[in-house]
């Protein structure tokens, strides 16, 4: 017989610590996986930056790269949103 049909039930507080760790790992792994997407877009605007040349040309390479930043942005903001409402769904059914 396993160590797992063994287990006692987990008690409501330990539910909720265990819902509440997830969550929060869940959301750590998004804002990793954000920065990390901060850090490669900042490099592409570095290597546009570096290829201008003159301020005009740098000026229209960078506010082209503006929508996809912008793109980028929400939908990290939603997913954000919807981790933090997850969570406190978990947390509300105890």
């Amino acid at each position: 017989m396993s160590a797992v049909a063994n287990a006692a039930p987990l008690s409501r507080a330990d539910r909720l610590v265990d819902r509440t760790l997830g969550g929060l790992v869940l959301m750590l792994l998004h804002e990793i996986e954000a920065a990390n997407a901060h850090r490669l877009e900042l490099g592409e605007r570095l290597a546009v930056a570096r290829r201008a040349r003159d301020a005009g040309e740098l000026l229209r390479d960078q506010l082209d790269l503006l929508p996809e930043s912008r793109r980028r942005l929400a939908r990290d903001h939603r997913v954000r949103r919807e981790l933090w409402r997850g969570l406190w769904r978990d947390l509300q059914r105890g």
